[in-house]
């Protein structure tokens, strides 16, 4: 019988089929480059590409019980490296590091994050990767090294990278992941494979949560419903309690209308941004899109009832719409998006002034 999947559990049977049929063919590629919305699985594929290429019953198969494959699962396997944004040496302890790993091992769909911290993949540690490549391979089949979120590399980091990209070693293979491939310097696009991945089904996104989840909530349906099926952000909302920072959301669309308590809104502003936590800053973001996008599609009859993301407020969003019948949505929706992109770029160092400028904007637009 021909074999068209290695791993049945993480989806994408597309993409393995094309995998294995490179092997098959010979026509492995030295890099790929993993790409697709947050959430669609791409760092735990890479971790089951290492396996496949080092199985002790590979190629075409993994057996997922021989030293290579538990190695690999646990991350501490010497030949394959798992790299991810860190902060710098004199923010973080190595212990933190190790333990943000093991994390990584138990569950390979969850987001690593070091809360109030800025995070960035260094030259020092592109550079150990280089050192580390020249050498032979210590008990494996092929060197694997997988670089998650690799947009979030330092330019330095980046051309160091590159030039690995230009001579790889025969026994190498390099995994790029990222959700924003717009930030990838194109000369490291144009050395690798590009593959995208498509969202997770929501039946898929159930099963992933239920097998890594310790103690799955009731309300899980609403949940991943609630991150859209992004599979990385129901396991933060399990953590997080999405249902407040929804409701935190919704209280900032309600002190937007009412500007004119200015200090109070300001005094939520501030509650928000001081902690620089930016991870928190793009949920409010987050929850208030869903929001609009769900008051829109109902004022316009595209969805209602169990079609909105937010189904269990269907009466607060009717209220909303009804409130505000001149509300430009369409503005609304584009405004949100230019401040996630001002929040994502590092050379905004204010992020209260973006939430207060999207405050007047918004004002403006819902109560036109």
């Amino acid at each position: 019988m021909e074999i068209d999947s290695f791993n049945t559990e993480i989806g994408h049977p597309e993409i393995q089929v094309r995998i294995l049929n490179s092997i098959k063919s010979e026509r492995l590629p030295h890099a790929y480059l993993f790409y697709g919305n947050e959430g669609s699985g791409k760092e735990a594929f890479a971790i089951e590409v290492a396996k496949l290429l080092n199985c002790e019953k590979g190629p075409f198969y993994i057996c997922q019980t021989c030293s290579q494959c538990r190695k690999i699962s646990q991350l501490q396997h010497p030949d394959v490296s798992f790299i991810f944004p860190t902060p710098s040496s004199g923010n973080v302890k190595p212990e933190n590091i190790a333990e943000a790993l093991q994390e990584k091992a138990r569950n390979p769909y969850r987001r690593i994050s070091f809360p109030g911290k800025n995070t960035f993949i260094s030259i020092d540690t592109v550079r150990d990767l280089k050192y580390e490549s020249k050498f032979k391979l210590y008990e494996g089949k092929k060197k694997v090294y997988i670089i998650s979120e690799a947009d979030e590399m330092r330019p330095e980091a980046a051309n160091a990278l590159l030039k690995i990209l230009e001579e790889p070693p025969e026994n190498l293979m390099i995994i790029l992941t990222t959700s924003r491939i717009h930030r990838i310097l194109p000369t490291i696009r144009s050395r690798c494979q590009l593959v995208h991945f498509p969202p997770l089904n929501g039946d898929l996104v159930l099963k992933i949560v239920r097998k890594y989840a310790q103690d799955p909530p009731e309300h899980l349906s609403k949940i991943i419903r609630l991150a859209l099926e992004n599979v990385k952000m129901a396991f933060d909302f399990m953590e997080d309690n999405a249902l407040e920072k929804r409701d935190q959301a919704v209280e900032f669309l309600r002190k937007v209308v009412v500007i004119e308590k200015s200090q109070e809104l300001l005094a939520f502003v501030e509650g928000i941004t001081a902690p620089r936590d930016r991870r928190e800053m793009e949920l409010l973001l987050f929850f208030l899109q869903t929001w609009i996008r769900d008051a829109y599609h109902l004022k316009t009859g595209v969805a209602k009832g169990d079609q909105l993301v937010n189904s269990d407020l269907e009466k607060n969003l009717n209220g909303f719409i009804n409130g505000y019948p001149n509300a430009d949505y369409p503005a609304i929706i584009g405004q949100l998006q230019q401040a996630v992109q001002e929040l994502d770029d590092p050379r905004n160092l204010n992020p209260t002034l973006i939430f207060a400028n999207l405050a007047i904007k918004l004002n403006h637009l819902i109560k036109k």
